[in-house]
């Protein structure tokens, strides 16, 4: 079916829904609609700005009349949709959505744009040895100084395990990068106190910035995981921005 097509039948049979339950239902196919890799970002993008509507309570310009529990749990599940369960960081998926836009905007406008991706150094043996509900509150203590350290510059993703990114968009210019680098490596030295031991753990971040010869947005996190691994190689602990050498 064209997906526009599909997308006004979701649309029609909320508006004309006879029941509760079956409002609900079709709310649910809304929401699967917005999640689905198969339809363009541009329909996924509008299906989403009609759950949003829903969600504001301004279901009225559409007719709904969706009740205050079922707009919470709609609410709920385009959250989760789109961030990780575990640290409530966005999500892999949202993260390259994100890079994607703001890649574009880039090139067309001329402003500068950095990634930081990092691991955490010494995971692994607080993982092993205090379990795995000890390494979950560690990635989510991480996680939250990750995101203090960003502040309102940018977006702070979880790209799975042990692994973050944070996409700094319309910088001034590089030092901003660097010096949110350096706080996020200090912010991660500080101690972790979980329920079993207080740990110490570190981290190693890898550094690239948008320039003329960066041709697609991957290639920016790509960029960053070779200068995050000089970084382990120097001796962990550091940042270290992506030259043409490695």
């Amino acid at each position: 079916m064209n997906p526009l097509k599909e997308l006004n039948t979701i649309v029609s049979d909320i508006i004309t829904a006879d029941s509760h339950d079956s409002q609900l239902e079709a709310g649910q196919k809304l929401l699967a609609y917005t999640v689905c890799t198969a339809v363009d970002e541009e329909f996924r993008e509008l299906a989403e700005n009609i759950a949003m509507l829903m969600i504001q309570k301004e279901g009225r310009d559409l007719h709904l009349e969706f009740m205050d529990d079922d707009l919470q749990k709609t609410s709920t599940a385009l959250h989760e949709a789109k961030h990780d369960p575990l640290t409530g960081l966005a999500s892999r998926g949202l993260f390259y959505e994100t890079l994607d836009a703001a890649f574009e905007k880039s090139q067309k406008e001329g402003n500068k744009l950095a990634l930081i991706l990092l691991d955490l150094d010494n995971f692994k043996p607080v993982n092993d040895t205090h379990g795995h509900d000890a390494g979950d509150a560690l990635l989510s203590q991480a996680a939250l100084r990750i995101k203090d350290a960003t502040g309102d510059a940018g977006m702070s993703a979880r790209l799975g395990g042990d692994e973050f990114v944070v996409l700094l968009p319309d910088l001034q210019d590089e030092k901003e990068a660097f010096t949110i680098a350096q706080k996020i490596l200090l912010r991660l030295k500080k101690p972790f106190k979980l329920a079993s031991a207080t740990v110490f753990i570190d981290s190693s971040l890898g550094i690239s910035f948008l320039d003329e010869t960066t041709q697609e947005s991957r290639a920016l996190l790509k960029h960053a995981d070779l200068a995050m691994y000089e970084a382990k190689k120097a001796g962990r602990g550091r940042y270290v921005a992506y030259t043409e050498k490695h």
